[in-house]
């Protein structure tokens, strides 16, 4: 029946502890009460490594409890009967257990099953024939990517995992849906295609299109660069490799450009979609259904916004020395990707209204390459030199693409004064992670509920979470026109324009281009663009920040009403749910 409870096996990286995007999916999916409805058994499956000595009840985490794990003698349910024929035959020790999930600031919480597999030693006959099955089947010649362990690592764990879950599940469970999330997890998907077909289906979720991400960042005209030729080319009815060459030694492209194969592809964004059908002919007569990501739709009072905004200011006062009008925010990943940048471009203009409007603003840019920095040196930096106001090179402090991030960032704060930007290289929002001048009660939950702009001007972001997640505190949020999230916002508005989300568009061009010339523009060409728009932005943005009390209550407002369209409920409603009902019934079919 289309309303059964559907199995779900999600193939990640972030099986057992949220490091990105596809973790935070994960997190708004299974806190979801329509998911928790509608879905029976959620399973989540990755590698891992047994041979690290650690505590026994920790190898799923720190939000994790372990039911089974061979290595540890660990077997609560029974469970070694259906697994230790599977342990032996691939080589392959097996943990499972259970993960709880909940999100800061909200009081939803789920669980789900953790299928965790030491894929290191595993038995290389077995291995050998899968690649050489693959190869006859798919035409995909894994001794072109076998040295990269990212390929090798989940094609390894395609046949265990398999035959796990057929160990795991109740006839009454099948069919199992396996969620390939990202290329992680089409060598599963691949298996269950060739020997599950009765008991399973497949659905490629594309958090992103690989092949699209890797010509963006490793271009000088970036965005604007790609998305124009795209469109050139799909009116010329080209595909990716007719325009950019062969891209068959990019073992991602080559397992993506395969989830044709799958019973449905899922992409996050507007974009992601194109991008998939970019990818080859394959894609023209395949429906790639568009499953938007959730919005962090947490209720928050004017009240608790004032009083974040309050702990905020009184930071920046102790640390740069002012109380700043507006509180300008971006926390995303050191990446070429996220146009940091253009941040600094904004504010630049930002400076020059802020003057003739006699008002002041910060900007905190909260990322890290260096990983979560201790407490004791946190408290160092704070104290030696006035972290993060000012930096040092070298770890604990800057570390990777911070150096050049700081250098920049240092460079405006020299030159401009009504708008100073902060570089906070730390993960999370506490006295412990950020030090003593932070108040005692501020976590990163009243620090997103603080600001007044959020930034996220990307060159490539297929959806983009991060950059609404204040957008139900009443922030102006400022995106790109190639986030996946402009389109959901346009979903749920129905195309009508909101206060609360600015859209940046870096692809629009000074002239006409043919696509021989979009793929020879160089970075001063791209400057030249990005310079028109930022100003643009700068002068719109200026016209819609909150800057009184009533202005915020209005955004608050607003914010609200928006990302109360924009939940894990109402996504898994109307978008996931009609999937899997299609795909597990074959509701397409005559």
């Amino acid at each position: 029946m289309p309303n059964q409870k559907h199995t779900l096996a999600h193939v990640t990286h972030e099986a057992v502890e949220k490091i990105g995007g596809i973790g935070t999916v994960l997190e708004g999916l299974m806190t979801s009460p329509v998911y928790k409805k509608n879905i029976g058994r959620s399973i989540l499956i990755g590698p891992c490594q047994t041979h690290v000595a650690v505590d026994p009840t920790k190898r799923l985490g720190t939000e994790g409890t372990v039911l089974y794990s061979s290595v540890d003698e660990i077997d609560e349910l029974g469970l070694g009967r259906k697994l230790r024929p599977i342990e032996w035959a691939f080589s392959t020790p097996i943990v499972y257990g259970k993960r709880t999930f909940d999100i800061p600031g909200d009081k939803l919480t789920g669980e789900a099953d953790v299928l965790m597999i030491d894929i290191f030693n595993i038995s290389h006959d077995r291995l050998a024939l899968f690649k050489y099955r693959l190869n006859e089947t798919f035409g995909l010649d894994s001794g072109r990517y076998d040295s990269d362990w990212g390929y090798e690592e989940y094609i390894r764990l395609a046949e265990p995992a398999f035959y796990a879950l057929n160990a795991l599940l109740g006839e009454e469970e099948k069919p199992c849906v396996v969620l390939s999330h990202e290329f992680m997890g089409m060598g599963t998907a691949l298996k269950c295609i060739m020997d599950g077909a009765d008991d399973f289906r497949t659905i490629f979720h594309a958090h992103e299109c690989a092949t699209a991400r890797h010509i963006v960042e490793n271009h000088p005209g970036h965005d604007t660069m790609f998305y124009n030729v795209l469109r050139e080319a799909r009116k010329k009815k080209q595909y990716v490799e007719d325009v950019f060459g062969d891209l068959s030694g990019v073992f991602r492209h080559k397992l993506i450009s395969l989830s044709h194969c799958c019973d449905a592809v899922m992409a996050v964004g507007d974009y992601t979609a194109e991008e998939m059908h970019f990818l080859g002919s394959h894609f023209d007569h395949h429906d790639i259904e568009l499953v938007y990501n959730g919005v962090p739709a947490a209720k928050v009072t004017q009240k608790a916004r004032n009083d974040a905004r309050t702990m905020l200011i009184d930071y920046t006062n102790k640390t740069l020395g002012y109380k700043p009008d507006v509180l300008m925010t971006h926390v995303t990943r050191p990446v070429i990707s996220k146009g940091l940048w253009r941040d600094i471009q904004v504010c630049g203009h930002l400076d020059c209204h802020f003057g003739e409007r006699g008002v002041t603003g910060v900007l905190y840019i909260l990322t890290s390459a260096g990983g979560t920095r201790r407490a004791q040196d946190v408290r160092h930096m704070e104290a030696e030199y006035g972290w993060p106001a000012d930096h040092r090179f070298g770890y604990p402090d800057l570390v990777g693409p911070e150096e050049d991030l700081w250098r920049m960032i240092e460079q405006f704060n020299a030159e401009h004064d009504n708008v100073k930007v902060v570089l906070v290289n730390q993960f999370g929002w506490s006295r412990e992670r950020i030090g003593k001048r932070c108040p005692k009660d501020m976590d990163i939950a009243r620090f997103r509920w603080a600001t007044d702009v959020e930034f996220g001007m990307a060159t490539y972001e297929p959806f983009g979470i991060s950059p609404l997640e204040p957008l139900g505190s009443g922030a102006v949020c400022v995106i790109s026109n190639v986030c996946g999230c402009e389109g959901f916002v346009e979903y749920v508005t129905d195309n009508q324009p909101v206060d609360n989300v600015l859209v940046a568009d870096y692809t629009q061009l000074d002239k006409k281009r043919t696509i021989n010339a979009l793929l020879d523009m160089n970075q001063p060409q791209r400057d030249a663009i990005e310079r028109i728009e930022s100003a643009r932005i700068a002068d719109e943005l200026v016209e819609r920040i909150p800057f009184t009390d009533a202005d915020r209550k209005a955004m608050l407002k607003s914010g609200q009403e928006l990302v109360k369209m924009m939940g894990w409920d109402q996504v898994v409603e109307n978008k996931l749910l009609h999937v899997l009902d299609r795909i597990v019934n074959h509701l397409d079919e005559d």
